[in-house]
């Protein structure tokens, strides 16, 4: 018995029917217009999407800018807080015995700062979290040190001088190049923020894709010698509006951006580094004296800070009273030098710790203060703009994304229209 096989039949819905059915629609003019219509409308999302993106990528460099610029405050207030309480502790030195319970204050304010800074950084940028446990452990040596100087400068013991001089050695060895190292990285990241706020290069894509839908445009038109078609044209309007709508957002943001960081953020960055210059040149003034003599290396790192600051401040637009305020203390601080030097250490040493007019204290807190006061505006204006820069970008995002889906509707209806023309 001869057993004959026939071959399986043809389940609609199969592989080779739907690869017909494909080459059904792709057949002949009609199939090229709808393959047409395809690419016009992936060219309109692709538009679409790549405007949108910008103007979300622009807003969210923004925002981390200002996150960042945050971090930079708050790494150079470690920075300044740490060289003051250093100040602080080598001026009461001076004074021998019991320091003042006004300079115990300031400088315990300071130090608990710093500790409340250190923490609050690693918790807002966990990049730095490691090097700002390795400082915390730093600052703890210096802490530990400066108080074994105090407890001997209590006694009279001359062994308090060593001890804080290495504390002071310490810091500027250990904690400080960790800071450093610290304010660095976090004003680059600020500084590549500043740069993304302006994302139009991914608008080319956009561009790319218009001009993919002009050309498809002119494709249609030669082929079916009709040129004005009303629904692709309004189509490729909306999308051009779209384009135009986010390039006009990110090019505001960008140049806001840009703005602040020539602006605040750089004055809040130039104003941190002369207190923090002024500082230090406090704390070597102290050390000076306490060497009796065998100074000169402190003098020097004094005249390196008077250096640093007075180009800052020629940095620093409208600064004339900063600039004035510094010459003040720098005149009195000559004033001891010169006193030293003719060997009244004693009279140096008043003057040093004085808080009258003769001294350098009231000059160098009246600078301080204002420093710190512009300080602080600045870098509360800087995080603030920058702030408020994405404030309706994410609206614009979606109205272009919205416009690119009608587009696309728009091109769909424009292409079938030509196909119901050519039949």
């Amino acid at each position: 018995m001869t057993i004959v096989q026939t071959p399986p039949a043809t389940i609609r819905g199969s592989g080779a029917t739907l690869q017909t059915a494909v080459k059904g629609l792709l057949r002949g003019t009609p199939g090229r217009m709808r393959l047409m219509g395809v690419v016009g409308v992936l060219a309109a999302l692709l538009l679409g999407g790549a405007a949108t993106n910008a103007v979300l990528a622009s807003e969210a460099a923004a925002e981390r800018a200002a996150n960042n610029t945050q971090q930079v405050v708050r790494m150079q207030s470690i920075h300044v807080d740490l060289l003051r309480a250093d100040a602080l502790a080598t001026n009461a030195f001076l004074v021998g015995g019991l320091e003042t319970a006004e300079s115990r204050a300031q400088y315990d304010a300071a130090m608990a700062s710093v500790i409340r800074t250190v923490a609050a950084g690693a918790a807002a940028q966990p990049a730095d979290a490691t090097a700002l446990g390795a400082l915390a452990e730093h600052v703890q040596t210096y802490a530990a040190l400066v108080e074994q100087a105090r407890s001997n400068n209590r006694l009279g013991l001359p062994v308090g001088a060593r001890y804080l001089t290495e504390a002071s050695a310490s810091l500027r060895t250990s904690a400080i190049p960790v800071v450093v190292q610290l304010v660095q990285a976090n004003e680059g990241r600020a500084q590549s923020e500043f740069e993304r706020t302006n994302s139009s290069l991914q608008l080319y894509l956009g561009v790319g894709a218009l001009i993919v839908l002009v050309l498809v445009a002119v494709w249609l038109a030669r082929r079916t010698h009709r040129y004005v078609n009303p629904s692709f044209a309004l189509g490729v309007v909306l999308l051009v509006v779209g384009l135009f709508v986010a390039s006009s957002a990110i090019g505001g943001i960008g140049t806001a951006a840009s703005q602040v960081a020539s602006g605040d953020y750089r004055r809040a960055v130039d104003l941190a580094e002369i207190r923090t210059a002024a500082n230090d040149a406090r704390a070597n003034e102290s050390l000076t004296l306490i060497q009796r003599g065998g100074g000169d290396r402190y003098e020097q790192a004094w005249l390196a800070n008077d250096t640093t600051i007075r180009a800052a401040l020629d940095r620093v637009d409208g600064s004339p009273g900063l600039a004035s305020a510094w010459q003040k203390y720098a005149l009195a601080h000559a004033e001891i030098r010169g006193v030293d030097n003719d060997g009244r250490w004693e009279q140096a040493v008043e003057l040093a710790t004085s808080t009258g007019a003769a001294g350098t204290t009231a000059p160098f807190r009246a600078f301080d203060q204002q420093v710190t006061e512009q300080r602080d505006a600045a870098s509360r204006s800087a995080i603030e703009q920058l702030g408020s820069l994405g404030g309706g970008s994410t609206v614009w995002a979606v109205l272009v994304g919205l416009v690119s889906l009608i587009a696309s509707w728009l091109i769909v209806r424009g292409v079938g229209q030509r196909i119901k023309e050519y039949r």
